[in-house]
């Protein structure tokens, strides 16, 4: 993936488009349930998040509940998996 985007602005846009939100509401203190995402449209999320970056959230959920803590642990596994060894 070659952007100059950080991640927090990936997960703001894609939520942007996946709910027909504003910039306004998905910010990063912004609580998903607040924003009208059930659980059910969280998991779904995370579902399009993992293909978009190449991850796999659930091997060890963290609590999700704000636009921020989506990107901050998105840049977690990121990290992960880019000091992990190759095979």
């Amino acid at each position: 993936m070659t952007t100059n985007k950080t991640t927090l602005e990936v997960v703001q846009e894609m939520l942007m488009e996946q709910f027909d939100l504003s910039a306004e509401q998905v910010v990063p203190e912004g609580k998903l349930a607040d924003l009208g995402v059930d659980s059910l449209a969280t998991i779904e999320f995370l579902f399009s998040l993992e293909e978009r970056f190449g991850l796999d959230m659930n091997s060890e959920p963290a609590p999700i509940e704000t636009v921020g803590q989506i990107a901050e642990e998105i840049d977690r596994l990121l990290a992960r998996k880019a000091a992990a060894p190759v095979a």
